[in-house]
C-alpha cells in the first residue's frame, strides 16, 4: 500500500468518531495508562501489518494506512480502534510512533497501546501493528481481519510443544495441542479469530505460517501475529475464539476458567478463560512506577498500577480474562513469578502469554503488561 498522504492523514483525523457500541476512554489523573471500555459490540481483530519499509515516519504512517484499511474490511476504521498492539525493532522507535499516534487521536479517543521491542517477519521493516476495533457487523472477514462477533469468547493461554525441536515441527504439534483443546470446548477451528505466535528465530517465521495453513486446510486462515521470544521451546501459539451461538458456552459466570483434559491446572494463570460479560475492557501496556528499583518493587508497583486500572475502569482481581507478559530482565522474570500469587486468584487468575523479549518497547524497562477484563459484579 501507498504511503499515507498528508490529505488522507487530515481526512483521518477529522473522521467523526461513531460507534455502536458505549465506548468509553479512561485514564488515572497521572496517563500512567489508558483504560477503554467498549459495551456489547462485535470486535474486529487484525494481523499483524507493516508498511513498505523505508524511513522510520514514513514506516509509521504507512503502518496506520494499512491498519486502518485492514480494519476497514470488517466495517471498522484506525478512527473505530480500541486496542493497538506495536511491535517495534528497537525501544528509541517507540517515541516517535507515540508523537505519530498523538497527532492521529488528537481528542478523548485514545485507544489503549501497548508496545514490545522484537524483530518482525518483514526483513526491513521497523514497526508493526496489529489492531482491534469496533467492528460494523459480525461479517467473519478474512486473513487480514477478522470479526469477534457479540456473544462468549475464549482466550487461550499459550500452548507450546517441542515436538523434534524445530520450528516447523515445534509448530506441528502445537497446533495439534490446541486443535484438541478446541475439541474439548466443543467448537471448531473455523470459530478461531486470532493466532499468536511467540517463536524463536524470527528468520524462519514463514516455516509457522506454513503449518499454520495446514492446520486450517481449506479454511480461511485467521490473522496471525509472531514476536520473537527467548526460550529453548521453538513456538508457543495463543489463540482468541469465538464461543457466539455455541449452546454449551452461552450459560454460566462472566468469567470461567477451564483446563483442558491431560493439562495441569497452574495456580496463576489458567490454561483458557471463557468470558460471558458483554462488555469489554483493554488495558494499555503498563510499566513500574520506578524501574530503577529493586526488582521486588517494580512488581509491586507493576501491580498497583494494574489495581488502579481495575478500578478506574469498574473491574476487579476476579475479573480477569487475559495477560501478555513481556520481559527482557532475568530478575523480574523470576519476581514476577513470586509476586502473582499475591494478586491473583487461585480459583481465577487469567489466561496468559509470557515471552522473554529483546525489550520492552521503552528504553531501561525490563517488564511490561498488558490486560484483557471485564467489569466486575454489580
Amino acid at each position: 500500500m501507498k504511503l499515507l498522504s498528508a490529505f488522507f492523514l487530515f481526512s483521518l483525523i477529522s473522521l467523526p468518531v461513531t460507534h455502536a457500541a458505549e465506548v468509553r476512554f479512561l485514564a488515572p489523573a497521572n496517563n500512567a495508562f489508558r483504560c477503554v471500555v467498549v459495551g456489547d459490540a462485535p470486535l474486529a481483530h487484525t494481523a499483524q501489518i507493516m508498511g513498505d519499509g523505508g524511513a522510520l515516519h514514513d514506516q509509521i504512517q504507512a503502518t496506520l494506512a494499512n491498519v486502518h484499511a485492514a480494519l476497514s474490511t470488517a466495517g471498522s476504521s484506525l478512527r473505530q480502534a480500541v486496542k493497538l498492539n506495536v511491535y517495534v525493532t528497537q525501544d528509541s522507535v517507540t517515541p516517535e510512533v507515540e508523537r505519530e499516534l498523538a497527532t492521529v487521536f488528537p481528542g478523548s479517543h485514545k485507544p489503549a497501546v501497548s508496545f514490545v521491542t522484537t524483530t518482525l517477519p518483514g526483513p526491513n521493516a521497523l514497526i508493526a501493528m496489529d489492531a482491534i476495533g469496533v467492528a460494523g457487523s459480525d461479517s467473519a472477514g478474512g486473513p487480514v481481519c477478522r470479526v469477534l462477533p457479540v456473544g462468549p469468547r475464549v482466550y487461550i493461554s499459550g500452548q507450546a510443544e517441542k515436538g523434534d525441536g524445530t520450528l516447523a515441527d515445534g509448530t506441528r504439534q502445537t497446533l495439534a495441542s490446541l486443535g484438541r483443546t478446541l475439541e474439548f470446548l466443543g467448537l471448531e477451528k473455523k470459530n478461531v479469530v486470532q493466532v499468536k505466535g511467540f517463536l524463536t528465530p524470527m528468520a524462519q517465521w514463514t516455516q509457522a505460517e506454513k503449518e499454520i495453513a495446514v492446520f486450517f486446510k481449506d479454511l480461511k486462515v485467521p490473522p496471525c501475529v509472531f514476536v520473537e521470544w527467548q526460550s529453548t521451546l521453538p513456538i508457543e501459539i495463543e489463540m482468541i475464539v469465538s464461543g457466539a451461538g455455541h449452546a454449551p458456552l452461552v450459560h454460566g459466570p462472566s468469567v470461567e476458567v477451564r483446563t483442558p483434559p491431560g493439562m495441569t491446572t497452574p495456580a496463576v494463570y489458567s490454561r483458557l478463560t471463557i468470558t460471558r460479560h458483554p462488555s469489554t475492557i483493554y488495558t494499555s501496556g503498563l510499566y513500574p512506577s520506578d524501574h530503577k528499583g529493586s526488582a521486588e518493587s517494580q512488581l509491586r508497583s507493576l501491580f498497583a498500577n494494574l489495581k488502579q486500572a481495575l478500578d478506574v475502569s469498574g473491574s476487579d482481581w476476579m475479573h480477569l480474562v487475559k495477560a501478555t507478559y513481556y520481559l527482557s530482565n532475568e530478575d523480574l522474570n523470576q519476581w514476577h513469578n513470586n509476586v502473582r500469587p499475591d494478586y491473583f486468584s487461585p480459583r481465577r487468575p487469567p489466561a496468559a502469554s509470557k515471552a522473554v523479549v529483546s525489550g520492552t518497547g521503552r528504553a531501561g524497562h525490563g517488564i511490561t503488561m498488558d490486560f484483557i477484563v471485564v467489569p466486575g459484579e454489580p
